[in-house]
């Protein structure tokens, strides 16, 4: 967000919930002039609210455009259109992603008021009926449940999810729900997060969320779990399912009370967690021990726990989760949606194009969600460290920085890069959905994840779901030796011991000391200047992911130990 207090001419003001992707932003061009001002809700909060109101009476602007990215975005307009109300505005209207424009009026805003009180109270009482319902769910023994012949899975997808589906939870649900698909099982998919890039096999059921939401935001999760948790009820007392398979959300325990209203067994995905996540990298819960109690209840009461590396598995088992209950297999991909032969050259040629790229630049790509832990800005000061300290090799190879996505650090991207942000060989694309991340990596040369420890020194628990999908794209890559990414990568290539001549034998990828933008820039030189290399740790790396790294592997680890615990038969 540009933070402008004077201008010599009015403004377009352009709100939004969340970052929007490049796509829906030029969708509302039309509407937004030359230089508009972006505004999200997550930018304004840190503010501080008498900040936030000061800033945003600042402004004096032509016009206010809420653009509103998705249906899921609807239950946010009252907080958005009181926003949009603080701003001295001449008109205020809402564009959605259909590039249809409806003004709001001044009694419009005033509404917005009632609803979002309503909304706030019916929230706080949902999160009142949550802490009362801890404690004899805590103290209550898991349900007894009896193997099922069913071939039915309800998977539940009950995480409150808004913005633009992209990242590696897309790719994760997604995969889970096509791999059990293709172990031959029948699949209804409860989601609030859309379809994303599920198969039409599987049988999609939106859970109705709240129509409007209240503040504080976080107590609109527990009024969302206890009308997720009805729905799910009353969808498999219709078609009783063999087992609920639920994705860990935050304070999210509805797979509970469904597993024990039905006596069904309850398979947990927990892929970290979400209330220590909440504390330690965004903003402090109002409810964190709320919040924690929650994760232990839906630990305690799932039959069996699915997680994606060992250092989780070490947690959940010190945090009480029986070993056989827990089922460990890392990340995967759909090798048929991360294939590099799925592309032409005249789309890679075109989607370079887009971007000023030229057809024989060296692309060195980064694509996630700017987390934590994804070392964006590290590739970012490494790239700053290429451009002022080698332009001969920049120039020599063409090489150029393409950043995909947004996110919690992407400030700290562009402090790295300085004036190179906005020069010839960086460009920062912004957010892309998912299924447009395959077209992405097959136009780039190199693939960067240079992910790094966790900031308080606790064990790197992630498994990136980049990661296999730039190993299935079969694109050299530069990772960072940290846990689980060097345990997949085991054989690949150090940068402090760089071979000196051909390829010999199968390493996967050349690995960087965590961290490290120095070694990050004499990894780049040397693929730079050995092609030869960059086509064999390519070829290597989707071998890899195709021999042990699908969903198939993944799924197929899920109902071997169910099976084993009489879940399934």
């Amino acid at each position: 967000m540009t933070l402008v207090t004077t201008r010599n001419d009015k403004p377009t003001c352009i709100l939004a919930a969340y970052p929007l992707t490049r796509d829906f932003r030029s969708k509302i061009a039309d509407y937004s002039g030359s230089d508009p001002i972006w505004l999200t809700i997550g930018e304004l909060r840190k503010m501080g609210l008498p900040a936030m109101f000061r800033y945003l009476r600042s402004l004096k602007a032509d016009k206010v455009v809420i653009a509103v990215d998705g249906s899921d975005s609807h239950a946010i307009l009252p907080v958005l259109k009181l926003i949009a109300g603080a701003i001295p505005a001449e008109k205020t209207f809402i564009v959605d992603e259909k590039s249809t424009k409806t003004s709001v009026s001044k009694l419009e805003t005033a509404t917005a008021g009632f609803r979002l009180v309503e909304a706030s109270w019916l929230a706080h009482s949902n999160t009142k009926k949550a802490a009362r319902d801890m404690p004899g769910l805590l103290q209550a023994p898991r349900v007894d449940v009896n193997a099922a012949t069913s071939r039915d899975i309800l998977y539940l997808n009950a995480n409150l999810w808004f913005g633009v589906k992209a990242g590696g939870s897309v790719g994760h649900i997604s995969g889970v729900v096509n791999g059990f698909l293709d172990a031959g099982w029948n699949v209804d998919f409860l989601s609030c997060g859309g379809k994303l890039m599920t198969r039409p096999q599987a049988r999609y059921v939106e859970l109705k969320t709240p129509a409007h939401f209240g503040l504080p935001w976080e107590k609109n999760y527990y009024r969302a779990n206890y009308l997720a948790a009805s729905q799910v009820i009353d969808h498999a007392k219709l078609k009783r399912p063999a087992m609920i398979y639920q994705r860990l959300s935050i304070s999210n325990f509805s797979g509970v009370l469904a597993s024990r209203a039905l006596n069904l067994p309850l398979v947990l995905e927990y892929n970290g967690s979400e209330a220590w996540v909440a504390k330690n990298w965004g903003e402090a819960l109002r409810e964190q021990a709320l919040a924690e109690r929650v994760e232990e209840a839906n630990l305690k009461h799932a039959h069996m726990v699915v997680t994606i590396s060992e250092v989780l598995r070490d947690e959940l088992q010190g945090r009480g989760v029986a070993p056989d209950r827990i089922v460990t297999y890392p990340n995967c991909i759909d090798p048929t949606a991360f294939d590099p032969a799925r592309f032409k050259a005249a789309e890679i040629k075109a989607l370079r194009a887009s971007y000023g790229i030229a057809d024989d630049a060296l692309v060195v790509s980064f694509l996630g969600t700017f987390g934590q832990w994804h070392g964006a800005s590290v590739l970012a000061e490494a790239a700053r460290m290429m451009l002022e300290s080698h332009p001969d090799i920049v120039t020599k190879h063409k090489i150029h920085f393409l950043f995909v996505g947004d996110g919690l650090k992407m400030p700290d991207v562009k402090a790295a890069l300085g004036t190179n942000a906005s020069g010839p060989h960086v460009t920062l694309a912004g957010l892309v959905a998912q299924d447009k991340a395959p077209l992405y990596l097959a136009a780039s040369d190199i693939l960067a994840s240079p992910h790094v420890p966790n900031a308080d020194g606790s064990r790197f628990f992630g498994s990136p779901t980049k990661l296999f999908e730039y190993m299935g794209m079969g694109k050299a890559i530069l990772a960072s030796d940290l846990d689980q990414i060097g345990q997949v990568l085991a054989g690949s290539i150090r940068v402090d011991a760089l071979p000196t001549g051909e390829p010999t034998g199968g390493p996967p990828a050349l690995l960087a000391k965590p961290g490290s933008a120095n070694d990050i820039v004499r990894g780049l030189i040397f693929l730079a200047e050995n092609a030869s290399w960059r086509t064999a740790l390519g070829r290597n790396a989707r071998q890899t992911a195709l021999d042990k790294y699908t969903w198939k592997h993944h799924v197929q680890a899920i109902l071997d130990r169910a099976n084993a615990l009489k879940l399934v038969l």
